[in-house]
């Protein structure tokens, strides 16, 4: 090339000055990029550019960068001695046209997203024809671009050649990025790590609950305790204000007393209280002793519970089983196996015919002699307890005469059935047959309801009485003998009537303060 003026260098300067402005935007938005991009497209130039890092294409032929054009001058021609002359209308157009055409291309390619190096060529666009001439093929930043055709310059001034224009992005088409290959051994880690944090985390729940679950443990426990100690509590309360104990009567336990000398072989238990003033008497009444049939009172008490709580019917059919005849009293035993009776009959039975059959039937019925334990138990009956179905001819069935008083004046108070199973269970026990012991000692026009046991190592008899003065007193009498004994059934007799008589006698009028004291008269123990 020629020696170019002033004013053609000054306007190629000021190209090189936007070229490489252009170039420290490109440098600027290409940082972003990964590393391999970035570095083609720094270096990745049309022909009008400097340098360009191009890799092999897939022929393994590497393209021929593009020399760098420099204007030549001679070292002895002074830079500034031709005048400064407007450039022709003619030449600034073709200027202005070369720049245009050299930068369009290149924002372009900063406009658009790096293609993958080896993605083929797109499709051109049916229709539309590539502007400038080009043949439309997008030019990859690392791919030397097809030759154009060679464009005609002003006489002295370095016009770049035209980049083909890039053909715009079809938004139409994804770009299938490859994922990245991960090791095994990271995706082991991964699942350590997430087993582990899975570990502690149920851990945790885990350790919650179970805190919880101990805690509202106690507490249940706590209340349970606190409920039992105040059931207990409110049942020695309800016997004791059913029994309205005040005082003893030491007069009518020392006659008692008496009673038992005269008959050292026998060894009773005594237990009687005032229903009205709360007066009482305890003569080794809390020992426990064989049971006989009196045990058939808690087990009345246990049956008209059951009507009342409606888990037996008084007029329920009962069938008679070969398990549940028993010898001794009653009359069922003599009746054939498979025989019905309604549950009131058969309870009815078992007080005033003392039936042992009927009384296993109940206990059967009732849920068997376990069951009637428990109930005992939280009846606070501290001596009563069963062990073997009737007739219990050894013994082993257990209570005591306060047991039985307890029970009885319960059943007064209406505290353990209804006030209705109260009066079923009086009238049931005012019809016992056996009235060879507590109503034999009482005076005329009294009434009682009781109930009798009768074993040879045991005899006795509880009962309710009523006097004709009004006079309600509960009594509990059970003596241990020996070999059937008759003088047992003789002293309960005597203390039925030492008992009566002491109430019919005893007054207790007010006391009139305008009336004197007559002291009794001194009998002298001289003949």
């Amino acid at each position: 090339m020629g020696i170019i003026s002033n004013q053609s260098s000054v306007e190629t300067c000021y190209g090189t000055f936007l070229l490489k402005s252009k170039i420290l935007v490109r440098c600027l938005g290409v940082a972003q990029r990964s590393p391999r991009q970035s570095l083609f497209s720094i270096f990745s130039f049309n022909k009008s550019g400097s340098k360009s890092s191009e890799p092999k294409s897939r022929n393994g032929k590497t393209s021929q960068p593009q020399p760098r054009r420099r204007s030549r001058r001679s070292p002895t021609d002074p830079v500034k001695t031709a005048p400064r002359r407007s450039p022709s209308p003619e030449l600034r157009q073709n200027n202005d046209l070369g720049r245009s055409e050299s930068f369009d291309p290149l924002l372009s390619q900063l406009r658009q997203k790096p293609v993958a190096p080896k993605s083929r060529k797109p499709r051109p666009t049916p229709g539309k024809r590539p502007p400038n001439g080009a043949n439309g093929a997008s030019v990859l930043p690392f791919r030397k671009p097809a030759d154009p055709a060679p464009r005609r310059r002003p006489e002295g001034v370095m016009v770049p050649a035209p980049t083909p224009a890039l053909t715009p992005r079809n938004k139409s088409v994804k770009r299938v990025r490859k994922k990245r290959r991960v090791s095994p051994m990271v995706y082991a880690t991964r699942l350590l790590i997430l087993g582990i944090g899975i570990g502690v985390i149920s851990g945790t729940i885990l350790s919650a609950l179970n805190a919880l679950g101990r805690s509202s443990i106690a507490a249940d426990q706590t209340v349970n305790l606190s409920l039992e100690q105040q059931q207990n509590s409110t049942s020695s309360n309800a016997l004791v204000s059913s029994l309205k104990l005040t005082q003893e009567a030491s007069d009518l336990k020392t006659a008692i007393l008496g009673l038992a000398k005269d008959s050292p072989k026998l060894k009773p238990g005594v237990f009687l209280v005032d229903l009205d003033t709360g007066n009482y008497v305890d003569v080794q009444g809390q020992e426990a002793v064989p049971a006989a049939s009196t045990i058939k009172v808690p087990i009345l008490v246990s049956f008209f519970q059951a009507v009342d709580e409606g888990r037996v019917r008084l007029d329920e059919v009962l069938t008679m089983e070969e398990k549940h005849i028993a010898k001794g009293s009653g009359e069922l035993q003599d009746k054939p196996v498979g025989s019905k009776f309604t549950a009131l009959e058969t309870a009815n039975l078992m007080i005033t015919n003392s039936d042992n059959t009927a009384t296993n039937m109940l206990i059967d019925r009732l849920g068997g002699i376990e069951s009637l334990n428990q109930q005992f138990a939280s009846w606070q009956l501290k001596q009563t307890q069963m062990h073997n179905l009737l007739p219990d001819l050894e013994g082993t069935n257990k209570t005591s005469a306060k047991d039985l008083v307890n029970l009885m004046a319960d059943i007064n108070q209406g505290k353990l059935v209804s006030l209705k199973s109260r009066d079923f269970m009086l009238r049931i026990m005012q019809e016992t047959r056996n009235r060879s012991l507590l109503p034999s000692g009482l005076g005329e026009g009294a009434f009682i309801a009781h109930k009798t046991g009768n074993i040879d190592s045991v005899c006795g008899d509880i009962g309710l009485i009523d006097m004709p003065n009004g006079k309600r007193y509960l009594v509990g009498v059970l003596v241990q003998r020996e070999a059937d004994d008759p003088q047992a059934n003789e002293l309960i007799r005597q203390i039925s009537s030492t008992i009566y008589q002491y109430f019919d006698t005893a007054t207790d009028p007010e006391p009139n303060p305008d009336s004197q004291t007559i002291p009794a008269p001194v009998q002298d123990d001289k003949p």
